[in-house]
């Protein structure tokens, strides 16, 4: 038997590309929520790498990239890999590219948690954030805040709760949550980029809109999209980048 790719009798697919496409497609047209197929993808992401080749596109990203050194290593994990699969798909830019665009998505979100969220839960860990868990807008952060152990709202949900911060100024003073968040980011040096509308927040929407989301579904994404993403991510003005000065202490 013989599998074609997109009706194209010149894109012929070897077992192990079918099964992959396969195992994609069936995530992608599932009926599971977003940050549910955004789980499956980044772990099928994982699972078209060795554990070996992982390691080693990890020390490769470290030489090539001395900002890479700032990373968590989670975050560091999904890059590389992300650039890995990206490399491996050259021969067949036709290809799905999704689980190397959910790759960089994840790495974001992973950034966020470790450098924003799990600081803001650490400084209410004595504060009674029960008003902010009933809130419909910051309900999913607030609910981590008050129990980090607990699985970290996905990228939307910071994003929302980031959009209420910037946006509804009456609520800065009455939220305990947002009260603290915005004492929080006074002591960081990219304060103004945090909070500015056009600016992460921006970056985030442009994000989750574009990529994160159409990876999640039925639209298949191609090179062009892991390009854009990547630029978005970790080119050269990366959100990445940009987060991990932005989110540094004033001395």
């Amino acid at each position: 038997m013989i599998t074609i790719y997109g009706g194209d009798w010149s894109k012929r697919l070897c077992n192990g590309c079918y099964g992959y496409l396969l195992s994609l497609y069936k995530i992608k047209a599932g009926t599971k929520a977003d940050s549910e197929k955004t789980e499956q993808l980044a772990n099928l992401l994982f699972k078209a790498v060795t554990l070996d080749d992982q390691l080693q596109a990890e020390r490769l990203y470290r030489v090539s990239e001395e900002r890479a050194e700032h990373l968590s290593q989670e975050a560091l994990r999904f890059v590389s890999t992300s650039e890995h699969v990206a490399r491996q798909l050259q021969s067949g830019p036709e290809l799905e590219w999704s689980p190397a665009v959910i790759g960089l998505c994840k790495a974001v979100e992973l950034e966020v948690v470790n450098r924003i969220l799990k600081p803001l839960a650490n400084g209410v860990s004595n504060t009674d954030l029960g008003a902010d868990k009933s809130d419909k807008d910051v309900g999913r952060v607030a609910a981590f805040c008050a129990n980090p152990t607990r699985n970290p709202p996905e990228l939307g949900a910071f994003a929302h709760f980031l959009q209420t911060v910037v946006h509804s100024h009456r609520r800065r003073s009455t939220s305990v949550l947002m009260v603290n968040f915005l004492q929080l980011a006074k002591e960081w040096t990219g304060s103004n980029w945090l909070l500015d509308a056009t600016a992460f927040h921006q970056s985030l929407t442009h994000l989750i809109t574009r990529f994160r989301n159409r990876a999640a579904h039925i639209d298949e994404l191609g090179k062009e999209d892991y390009v854009a993403c990547r630029d978005l991510t970790i080119g050269t003005q990366g959100i990445i980048w940009q987060l991990l000065v932005a989110t540094q202490r004033h001395r």
